[in-house]
């Protein structure tokens, strides 16, 4: 079964997608006229840029952490995916479409999950990441973010598909931004805008505590990388996608 997805995307342009299931996980690229260039999912492929994800490195396709959060929310790790367009569609800036449109490919169960034995911590400044070795056969998230214009935002969560379409895949992503930030005139596709006295958002927040879910759904696509399910528990705080990419490169390097 194969499932189109498109729309516009951050930058303004307009993208195409086909997914479809497969004994591994592939990504073309469709370029012009010319025959598709494939681009592997490893972690040396993955860049963080202005807080945005891409992957590859001179072909590269762009905006890709929504998309790979809510295939990891699926249990889709085996896919084939043709990008027509260098930018994965942006939506209202959370991966609920994404789900709706990829829960008609069947979940797959022979992923395998990765378990380790040791703590692996990543921190600087005001921001952390630490996992830590569980008994139980699942991933555990406890999420803190603080900001001065919130506050402190907070949860804790099991991660499996049921939780991850009602508590995660409907978080939109959000920015702290002042009053006169020009993408607060572009709501969505940008999300949500946090200014020091206001929030700016085209509709009602989805969640009180909208942000820090939004912040496990951006973790969960950067984990998507090891190919397989993290069981475990991940405690942190302020992530960001670099610290994110500095937490997996460290997993990455024991798988």
């Amino acid at each position: 079964m194969k499932v189109e997805i498109k729309g516009n995307c951050l930058s303004g342009d307009y993208s195409r997608l086909e997914v479809s299931t497969s004994d591994r996980f592939r990504l073309l690229l469709h370029e012009d006229s010319q025959s598709p260039t494939s681009i592997p999912l490893d972690i040396d492929n993955i860049i963080v840029d202005n807080h945005l994800v891409s992957i590859g490195q001179e072909h590269r396709v762009n905006v890709v952490e929504h998309l790979f959060s809510a295939l990891y929310g699926l249990n889709l790790f085996n896919v084939k995916i043709d990008v027509f367009g260098n930018e994965i569609p942006f939506f209202d800036g959370s991966s609920q479409k994404f789900v709706e449109m990829l829960g008609q490919l069947r979940e797959q169960n022979s992923s395998g999950v990765l378990r380790l034995d040791n703590n692996i911590l990543v921190a600087e400044e005001t921001s952390s990441i630490l996992y830590e070795p569980s008994g139980k056969d699942t991933l555990i998230i406890e999420m803190e973010l603080f900001h001065p214009y919130i506050k402190s935002q907070s949860i804790c969560l099991e991660i499996n598909k049921e939780n991850y379409l009602k508590e995660i895949a409907p978080a939109r992503t959000f920015a702290f931004v002042n009053e006169n930030d020009p993408r607060l005139k572009n709501l969505p596709a940008y999300g949500i805008g946090i200014t020091k006295n206001n929030i700016y958002s085209k509709e009602p927040l989805r969640f009180q505590n909208e942000l820090v879910r939004h912040k496990i759904l951006d973790l969960l696509g950067d984990l998507y990388v090891l190919k397989k399910k993290l069981i475990g528990k991940i405690t942190c705080k302020n992530t960001s996608h670099h610290l994110n990419l500095r937490f997996v490169k460290k997993l990455y390097a024991i798988l």
